[in-house]
């Protein structure tokens, strides 16, 4: 395999390649979690969206249930269904930062966040949100759960 080939097949890797959906760049200081916290707590369309409909998003765990109901209603929606990979990706990686004891964002080199437990594993939050919407994949207390147990 010639070098560029391995260099290319390294650059396409998740944490390498263009960011998915959500992207933090700036000057570097973005590895202080509070300040890598505040910028990501801004997901407002989502909690907006579910309020008209008179659905309760807070900040507890119970309330992914209630969103993970609503999305696939939500994914049709003109209004909201192109956003919401990577707004309710962040609503649910705040939410395990806020609960999950040790949790906390981190970006990777392309800019993308992700969450990392007190274990040393990374969640691509915004990507287990697009395969819930589009391959049908865990539900959100599902993901929750399994960070909960790290």
């Amino acid at each position: 395999m010639s070098s560029f080939a391995a260099w290319r097949r390294r650059w396409r890797r998740p944490k390498r390649g263009v960011a998915r959906g959500v992207a933090v760049y700036g000057s570097l200081g973005y590895d202080d979690p509070e300040k890598l916290q505040e910028l990501l707590a801004k997901h407002n369309q989502v909690p907006q969206w579910a309020a008209e409909r008179n659905l309760l998003m807070n900040k507890d765990p119970e309330s992914l249930l209630v969103i993970d109901g609503a999305l696939n209603e939500w994914k049709v929606d003109p209004l909201i269904g192109h956003k919401l990979t990577n707004e309710v990706g962040l609503y649910l990686g705040n939410m395990m930062v806020k609960n999950i004891d040790g949790a906390h964002w981190t970006v990777w080199p392309n800019g993308h966040p992700v969450v990392v437990l007190n274990s040393g594993t990374e969640m691509d939050v915004t990507d287990l949100v697009r395969r819930r919407l589009q391959v049908s994949g865990r539900s959100l207390p599902d993901v929750y759960s399994q960070a909960l147990n790290e």
